[in-house]
């Protein structure tokens, strides 16, 4: 048999095993390249599953609003505060400069107008540029990567986050115009010294509005970002010029300026100023009572955040004039009654645990040029030195006063002694000048309000918030004294008294005295009248006949009329209220009275006038709310009876401001408090005089020496230039006679018929039988006005 052909060939076997390798081969490389592929899909999964599947919803970033500051104005548009948690200002891609956007183009993503969100080469141009200068000088990420970073992921140092960074800087550079992308990078971005995005940067670093910036200024500001504390020109001026340099040079590179211009921008001197909001001081009191209301209505955060334009009714002249009403009235308290010492002195057991309690508060809260401090005095006075003080691990000395009193008194300042002073220049770290504040525990608050609309025109809650931001007009409740007796009378008249009712002022005793025994009130004078009108115990404030007159009205009547006047305060269920014992805010016994003047209307007084969101979409505007409380004839008698205390009562001292004005005067035991509430028929104002610690102001301090003058100095510049106003006739007339009332008030009254007299708002406990004492009505004597204190 003839064998087959090729068989036993070399060559052809050989062919043979090649070809079969070949096929093992492809068959190889098929299953490589299905590993491969399944590899790369297995890889596109986990990186799909885990990194991008639940990324944040790229399109939100077109309605992204970053936070801005909320800002307040007063009623005639004068900036008077902000608040904030990013102090930021929006602007539009229309208001900033090319220079400035190229600047940090340059700086930060030369390529960003042609990359699409994600810069491969300028990744390679970066490491190149960090390995060449040996440190990293250049960042890999682009504009867009850093938005995505603020905006939508967080600062996590990890390659997941860097996937999802660059998957989003792509989506969204797909979604939004590079216009927008800047205008947003931009609006956000951290400048330092608190400055977010850089009209805010502008402003606290040059002075200026953004659109106003050179390019030297730009240049300055986009080397910034990289880090805004070693480049801060303020912090590090020479790092800040040198990052200016490179900035202008990475300028030129790319082509958008020239040599010349760099060079130019280079040698132009920066002159850094702060351009911040000169907020009137005078106001604080009042935005920060706003900041209260609208923390109420939107929450902290929302308040910090939402950029709202608050528009008020506070009204910065008035408040300048206030504050100085007040300053003027406390100086004026202070040199009648003297200098205080100090505040304490403290043993030397004692000196040790007060120095740390300093130490750590103001570590906490470092000390600043013109604040109001408490010092240990720890050297007194010697020829030749100066008093050394201490606070903190700060230390000073007192320099010498030019006044006189206030020398002598700092001249018997001994160690331990502690005193108030106030801070003027810091001369080295942790050493200061001072000078001695002798009249430190003295304050004062008052509001003022419009009767018509309730639009509260001034709040000060002391004499100034620099010092104190304790609001004592809103926050502090404190005994009113005889600024009560009108809420007695006013239930009084409700019930069918009127201004000639007869009420007795004669001694009387009531149980509930200290320690079982009777409790007898007392007039200030310790005198007593006898049957007197009713209008005649308010207007000279005589204080048996007020608790007899609660004591016949019932104690739930004169409860439930202060509740009905607008006092959310407790009132004590006894007779020691009608002398004013019961503690009250300044800010409710105005409001209170408020009710007379308006013919029985209660207002609801408005802080904020309109209110608007950061596009200027109006989301609040006040109106006017007012509800009949009180029936408008008893409202008039009152008001009727208010004037009476200014025309022959307790308040004559207020007629020097030429106009009807009604009003009453308060004043606490020892003289604690001193109280004035005033209207006229547009305007009410209240004022409050006393301590925080509840200490004497002095002999003869009472509500008309020490709060009135306050409230007339006000008034005189509050009602400068505005025709005299008169009540309504109403007021003015002979009220329709009441069943109560006695024959003789409707007969006329001759002028001069009485005299002015002096406050009594004081009540004193006496011993007493637990029967009530009776005497003989007397007829006060002729000059019983005269024997009061007033003169």
């Amino acid at each position: 048999m003839k064998p087959l052909r090729g068989m036993g060939d070399p060559k052809i076997d050989r062919f043979r095993a090649r070809r079969i390798w070949a096929k093992r081969l492809t068959w190889i490389l098929y299953g490589l390249l299905f590993t491969g592929l399944l590899a790369v899909a297995g890889a596109a999964g986990f990186v799909y599953y885990t990194f991008i599947k639940d990324l944040p919803d790229f399109t939100s970033i077109k309605a992204y609003r970053p936070p801005v500051v909320t800002t307040i104005y007063s009623r005639d548009g004068r900036l008077i505060g902000e608040y904030c948690s990013e102090r930021r200002i929006e602007v539009p891609y229309s208001r900033l400069p090319r220079h400035l956007v190229m600047a940090f183009v340059a700086a930060e993503d030369s390529r960003f107008f042609e990359h699409p969100g994600v810069d491969l080469f300028g990744i390679i141009r970066a490491f190149i540029r960090n390995v060449e200068a040996g440190e990293i000088v250049e960042g890999g990420s682009t504009i867009t990567q850093q938005l995505v970073k603020r905006i939508m992921l967080t600062s996590e140092k990890s390659f997941g986050r860097k996937i999802k960074e660059a998957v989003l800087a792509y989506r969204i550079d797909n979604y939004l115009t590079k216009e927008e992308i800047i205008t947003l990078y931009l609006n956000h971005i951290f400048l330092g010294r608190g400055a977010y995005g850089v009209e805010a940067a502008a402003q606290e670093f040059f002075g200026k509005h953004v659109e106003d910036l050179t390019l030297a200024e730009s240049a300055i500001l986009a080397g910034i970002p990289k880090a805004p504390s070693r480049y801060s020109p303020y912090l590090n001026p020479e790092r800040a010029k040198q990052r200016q340099a490179y900035v202008l040079r990475r300028m030129v590179e790319v082509g958008f300026i020239t040599k010349e211009q760099a060079a130019a921008a280079l040698r132009q001197p920066i002159k850094l100023k702060a351009l911040r909001p000169d907020f009137i001081k005078e106001c604080g009191y009042f935005t920060e009572h706003v900041r209260a209301l609208l923390e109420e209505r939107f929450g902290k955060e929302q308040l910090l955040n939402l950029g709202l334009k608050v528009y008020t009714t506070a009204d910065v002249d008035l408040h300048q004039v206030a504050q100085k009403a007040i300053k003027d009235g406390l100086n004026d308290i202070v040199k009648r009654n003297g200098y205080e010492g100090p505040i304490k002195h403290l043993r030397a057991k004692d000196i040790g645990n007060f120095q740390q309690h300093q130490f750590n508060y103001f570590r906490k809260y470092p000390p600043r040029k013109g604040a109001l401090i408490t010092a240990l005095v720890v050297k007194g006075e010697k020829k030749g030195q100066k008093v050394q003080i201490r606070f903190g691990d700060h230390a000073g000395t007192l320099v010498q006063s030019s006044n006189p009193d206030v020398r002598e008194l700092q001249s018997e300042l001994r160690t331990g002694d502690l005193i108030k002073v106030r801070l003027i220049s810091e001369e080295r770290p942790k050493r200061w000048t001072a000078k001695l504040e002798p009249a430190a525990l003295e304050q004062g608050a008052l509001i003022s309000m419009e009767l018509e609309t309730g639009k509260v025109r001034v709040l000060m809650g002391g004499k100034d918030f620099a010092d104190s931001t304790f609001n004592r007009a809103i926050q502090a409740r404190r005994q009113p004294g005889s600024a009560f007796k009108p809420i007695i009378y006013a239930a009084a008249v409700e019930r069918g008294y009127g201004p000639n009712s007869i009420l007795m002022d004669e001694p009387l005793s009531l149980p509930g005295g200290r320690r079982g025994e009777s409790w007898s009130p007392q007039n200030y004078d310790h005198s007593y009248y006898g049957a007197i009108p009713l209008s005649t115990a308010l207007a000279l404030s005589r204080n048996v006949p007020a608790v007899r007159m609660m004591m016949a009205i019932g104690v739930p009547a004169v409860v439930n009329m202060a509740k009905t006047l607008g006092i959310s305060s407790p009132i004590y269920p006894n007779y020691s209220s009608a002398l004013g014992s019961s503690e009250v805010t300044l800010y409710e016994l105005t409001r209170a009275y408020s009710v007379f003047p308006n013919r029985g209307n209660l207002v609801d007084p408005i802080f904020i006038q309109r209110l608007e969101d950061r596009d200027g979409r109006v989301l609040f505007e006040a109106q006017p709310r007012r509800r009949q409380v009180m029936k408008p004839e008893s409202a008039d008698i009152m008001t009727k009876l208010l004037l009476g205390v200014v025309e022959r009562g307790t308040a004559t001292r207020v007629q020097v401001l030429g106009r009807p004005v009604g009003g009453k005067t308060g004043t606490t035991n020892d003289n604690r408090d001193a109280w004035f509430i005033g209207f006229t028929p547009s305007l009410i104002t209240g004022v409050w005089v006393g301590m925080d610690t509840e200490r004497s102001l002095g002999p003869k301090e009472t509500g008309s020496q020490a709060a009135a003058p306050i409230f007339i100095s006000y008034m005189k510049e509050a009602l400068k230039d505005q025709p005299v106003e008169h009540f309504s006739e109403e007021v003015k007339g002979r009220p329709q006679k009441r069943e109560s009332d006695s024959e003789d008030y409707y007969e006329e009254e001759e002028p001069g018929q009485e005299e002015p007299g002096q406050e009594d708002d004081t009540y004193q406990e006496r011993k007493n039988t637990l029967t009530e004492g009776s005497t003989k009505p007397t007829t006060p004597p002729k000059d019983f006005f005269k024997k009061d204190l007033e003169g």
